[in-house]
């Protein structure tokens, strides 16, 4: 079967995993991050910049990787009080982009969890199973984004490949 959908593989971008708790996390980096998502596995964005909220005092940034720098710079994970974790993770995952009118399709061969919309809303982003890996979920335009472990990056191009072959 042939699949209306575009796969951009192997995308960059700049990733902070961010633990603590949120009047901590807030008041490190008001300067920087408006606000949080507030309701579990949903994330919101901030221009080119998206906060996950992805597990109790756990949220991931995610910005475009020509931003690592200057994130780097101006949150100051180094300075971080104690109750306040700021890791710069990008080199660990690599995100892929599924876009166009059969994106859900791709992903139901790929992931087990209902990704129907009144299910996984436009604001929703959780960790699942993504070709049997661990995988960082979202909706994304008309279609949807995911990571996985760089490592698995190349297998992971491999079988969305296979997914579009007649």
């Amino acid at each position: 079967m042939a699949y209306n959908v575009k796969i951009y593989p192997r995308i960059l971008n700049t990733i902070f995993d961010i633990k603590g708790s949120i009047s901590d996390v807030r008041a490190h980096l008001k300067d920087h991050i408006y606000s949080f998502p507030t309701k579990p596995n949903s994330y919101i964005s901030q221009g080119d910049w998206k906060v996950f909220y992805v597990g109790l005092n756990h949220w991931i940034l995610m910005a475009p990787i020509d931003d690592e720098q200057e994130l780097t710079v101006s949150l100051k994970p180094e300075d971080a009080p104690a109750s306040v974790s700021i890791v710069l993770i990008s080199d660990t995952l690599t995100f892929f982009h599924l876009d166009g009118p059969d994106a859900f399709s791709i992903m139901s061969i790929a992931c087990p969890l209902n990704l129907n919309n009144d299910a996984f809303t436009e604001e929703s982003v959780t960790f699942s199973e993504i070709f049997g890996l661990k995988g960082l979920i979202f909706r994304d335009g008309h279609g949807f984004k995911f990571a996985v472990d760089q490592s698995f990056g190349e297998m992971v191009s491999q079988y969305l490949n296979l997914t579009l072959a007649d």
